[in-house]
């Protein structure tokens, strides 16, 4: 069996997406589903990172550099791994990573026709009082995936 590559963690991505929109959107179930599969979807746009960089195939100069610049500069992506460092350290102390949390919305009459069942807030450690409320968990992944898809388009991995 070939090692894995970062291609297929992008199309595992790509999974995770269709399933959280399943879980969260089209076919809710419960709203723990709908929340392993955001946190799901979530940890792998930013694991994407370390894929990336690790990965011998990816030719982009001053790899590492590179993407964490992009990544960086992009706030879904960042939002994710804030998330993603949250629900695997518990607490995060890094000036790079915000206080970026999943909140149970529960709104099954959201005006959109669709559910919002969770949605994702970050408050800034140098200015609590900004706050950016993103009003869909599974808007947020799409939009980082959106992100993920022009760096790679633009470094001609795609």
């Amino acid at each position: 069996m070939a090692p894995l590559t970062w291609k297929d963690k992008w199309k595992s991505i790509q999974s995770k997406f269709e399933t959280c929109t399943r879980e969260c959107v089209t076919s809710y179930r419960s709203d723990d589903k709908c929340k392993d599969s955001i946190e799901a979807v979530l940890a792998d746009i930013w694991n994407l990172r370390d894929w990336l960089k690790n990965d011998p195939s990816v030719k982009i100069q001053e790899k590492s550099k590179a993407i964490d610049q992009y990544i960086y500069s992009h706030i879904s992506i960042r939002a994710c791994g804030d998330i993603e460092l949250k629900n695997k350290h518990f607490n995060i102390n890094n000036k790079k990573h915000e206080n970026t949390e999943l909140v149970l919305e529960a709104n099954h009459h959201h005006p959109s026709g669709f559910p919002v069942i969770f949605s994702v807030v970050t408050k800034y450690k140098d200015n609590p009082r900004n706050i950016d409320e993103y009003e869909d968990a599974t808007e947020l992944a799409k939009r980082a995936i959106q992100e993920w898809m022009a760096f790679l388009k633009a470094n001609h991995l795609l």
